[in-house]
């Protein structure tokens, strides 16, 4: 499921990007500039996500790999890092998504995969983007 998930994520993220440039060209023809701002602020936020979701997805799936030698799990395997008591893994969500792993004692660290920045970065870009459109859908004198 994670390897499908990874294979599809290159081309949806390039579509997405074609698609929206496509929309600013045509916006940019008609000069409606805060529209152009909205769909470029998009386009650099799936930017944004894609950064995110390639490493994360590569680390769930060299996790989710079973074998002889699947215990710990490779992304777990740091140096300087308890690596024998690692039981399970955790994709983290908020307040910034990344790849940790668990140990026997219920603590956890960070591995460090996905990096940290993106977050922020994609999430600030979404909300400039959304204010950007909201912008571009007033109609002044309304």
């Amino acid at each position: 499921m994670e390897i499908f998930a990874l294979v599809l994520l290159a081309p949806a993220t390039w579509m997405a990007l074609a698609v929206l440039l496509v929309f600013a060209v045509g916006a940019a023809w008609d000069r409606r500039w805060p529209r152009v701002a909205a769909l470029v602020l998009s386009g650099a936020a799936v930017v944004a996500l894609s950064q995110l979701l390639n490493p994360l997805l590569g680390a769930v799936t060299s996790a989710e790999e079973g074998g002889t030698d699947s215990s710990p799990p490779w992304p777990c395997r740091i140096d300087g890092k308890p690596a024998e008591q690692v039981v399970d893994y955790r994709v983290d969500l908020f307040p910034v998504v990344g790849f940790s792993c668990v140990l026997s004692d219920g603590s956890s660290y960070d591995t460090g995969r996905v990096p940290a920045r993106a977050t922020p970065l994609a999430a600030g870009l979404a909300v400039a983007a959304g204010g950007a459109l909201y912008a571009s859908r007033r109609r002044p004198g309304a």
